[in-house]
């Protein structure tokens, strides 16, 4: 068995890995929100418009599961950015039924202009680092994505059968279960 980076007795948040990325995280999203201020778009909405930008046409599921949003907050989003001419839903090549989100000629454009602003943001977070310092987060923070994305993956795989799924929303358990709260709400009245 290999050597444990961490153990129970000494994970500390300022030593997790997982805890200083998610700070990260939303440290920048919180510095890039105030950066778009005076921008049409929010960093939010420009997240989505570029990630259009690099697949033109992406499912809410796809886009909702990429940006880390539930539907609801996307279904927003994506309305917003539909109402000022950003983005359209399309119905789908593959399945007509199904909806896919595409981004405008204009919401490219605007993505495009406020790339400016991120670049600027980006420049002022590496500038005290060297050249190959950053090159060497970068290549560092690229191979913990890929092994996120493969942990995920493995995870995603193993599925509860459909069977079993719709056995356990049927089982008895569950409609005595419903009863109880019932014949509780009852007794309360």
């Amino acid at each position: 068995m290999p050597d444990l980076y961490y153990a129970v007795e000494s994970l500390e948040p300022d030593r997790s890995v997982g805890f200083l990325i998610k700070r990260c995280g939303v440290l920048m999203n919180q510095i890039a929100e105030r950066s778009f201020g005076s921008q049409p778009i929010s960093f939010t909405q420009w997240t989505v418009l570029m990630t259009l930008t690099q697949c033109t046409h992406t499912s809410p599921t796809e886009l909702s599961t990429h940006m880390g949003h539930d539907m609801g907050a996307l279904t927003r989003l994506v309305d917003e950015l539909q109402r000022e001419g950003l983005v359209r839903r399309e119905r789908s090549e593959h399945d007509r039924r199904a909806v896919e989100i595409a981004i405008t000629a204009e919401g490219r454009r605007v993505a495009n202009a406020a790339k400016r602003i991120v670049v600027d943001l980006l420049n002022q977070l590496v500038e005290p680092y060297s050249r190959e310092e950053v090159d060497a987060l970068i290549v560092l923070l690229q191979k913990i994505l890929a092994r996120m994305q493969s942990l995920e993956a493995s995870q995603s795989q193993v599925a509860v059968p459909s069977v079993v799924r719709s056995q356990a929303n049927s089982s008895p358990t569950r409609a005595h279960a419903k009863g109880r709260r019932t014949a509780k709400r009852k007794s309360m009245d």
